[in-house]
């Protein structure tokens, strides 16, 4: 899942304000990907409880402060770091990870400017290879500062000293990796039926590790493929396109994939939800989804990372694209679990005789509603119209 995000205020070093973030520009959109909501979403991450405190001191205050420091935990095309290095100062710290080596690439090569200096003068970008769902791990024991080789994070985050003030995640894919046909993601180029995160470029014998979409696709049985349509991509004619999938076995490109799906839906509909360009969308996610075990690393990195990570006041700002995503997201932040069974039976036993919640503390309290991105924005760019942006502070 990839990267992604968004105001006036300009870094102190004036060489970096060709990356101001504006209200209606498409400053940090690129040929690799266009960032989704970036104005909300960097709002949002500077308005932790310590961004806060900056904003109301003065120059001179503002110097003697620790160092503000983020986590992009989906990288990505670098849009999202972008946008909010510019709006950082001196000794600051954005920690972009991404799991796939090309996005890194592009990313660093776009914020190299941000790289391997001593944060004196302007904030910091140190890239990192790793999966969301392995933020703790890889962050409290591989990050070192490039001037210094001293852990971004010292000691141990597991004793409830988080120490990040903002974590940004963006669960969408690229458009680069949905445009590039050999990765497999996109309905619209004929390439391998693959969409494994992890690239084929500079990892071919670690690509080999896990199901591609073909596996999924040649061998799963019909029913775990009915389930597979159903959950992960919301597909209301299951069924009929699993049992299309099976019919059009072997498949091993992402066109015989399409045929399969076009033998049993219409290229037009009245309801563009059931046409064929809808129907792929929806298939193709959910093959996504199962492939790179999106909702265990999502699991993963809400109900464990996040709280883990973050200290107190600390921000959680998440994008979802996908019913799936939001759910778990709403659920974490509202509840700080991702088990359903918090209602009837257990609820009361957290409730004391006025009714008010005393059960385990919760991690986050949400802040502010869903939001959605604007009709402009859209227009500028059509993937943000199922973004949902969700906003959560660390408690």
């Amino acid at each position: 899942m990839p990267s992604n995000h968004h105001d006036n205020h300009h870094h102190r070093d004036q060489e970096n304000n060709d990356d101001a973030v504006t209200n209606d520009d498409d400053t940090f959109a690129t040929t690799y990907h266009a960032p989704v909501m970036v104005k909300e979403c960097i709002d949002a991450l500077l308005d932790c409880q310590r961004g806060r405190k900056r904003q109301q001191q003065d120059q001179q205050q503002q110097d003697q402060q620790q160092p503000l420091l983020f986590v992009d935990g989906t990288l990505g095309g670098g849009g999202h770091s972008a946008a909010l290095l510019a709006r950082l100062g001196p000794h600051d710290i954005v920690l972009g990870c991404d799991v796939d080596p090309n996005a890194l690439d592009t990313a660093s090569t776009r914020l190299s400017r941000f790289m391997n200096h001593d944060g004196t003068e302007m904030p910091l970008f140190v890239p990192v290879e790793c999966n969301f769902g392995d933020l703790v791990t890889v962050l409290s024991t591989t990050v070192t500062h490039p001037h210094t080789q001293e852990p971004i994070l010292k000691g141990s985050t597991n004793d409830g000293g988080g120490q990040v003030d903002g974590i940004l995640l963006d669960f969408g894919v690229s458009s680069h990796q949905i445009d590039e046909p050999d990765r497999g993601f996109s309905f619209m180029k004929d390439g391998p039926l693959d969409m494994r995160m992890s690239g084929n470029h500079r990892r071919k014998q670690q690509q080999q590790q896990g199901l591609s979409a073909a596996d999924v696709c040649n061998e799963f049985d019909e029913t775990e493929l009915q389930r597979i349509f159903s959950k992960y991509g919301d597909e209301p004619r299951a069924k009929t396109l699993a049992r299309a999938v099976v019919k059009h076995r072997p498949l091993s490109t992402t066109g015989q994939l399409v045929e399969a799906i076009a033998s049993v839906t219409p290229a037009y509909a009245k309801n563009k939800r059931n046409g064929q360009t809808a129907t792929c969308a929806r298939i193709f996610q959910s093959l996504r989804i199962v492939v790179n075990n999106e909702d265990g690393v999502l699991e993963r990195v809400l109900s464990e990372a996040c709280p883990t990570v973050l200290r107190p006041g600390g921000r959680l700002v998440c994008l979802s694209y996908h019913s799936m995503e939001d759910r778990a997201t709403k659920r974490i932040m509202r509840d700080g679990t991702l088990q359903t069974k918090r209602r009837p039976s257990s609820w009361e036993d957290q409730t004391d005789m006025y009714g008010n919640y005393v059960g385990p503390p919760k991690p986050f309290r949400p802040v502010g509603k869903a939001i959605k991105a604007t009709a402009e924005e859209v227009d500028r760019n059509p993937r943000a119209r199922s973004a949902v942006l969700r906003i959560a502070e660390r408690l």
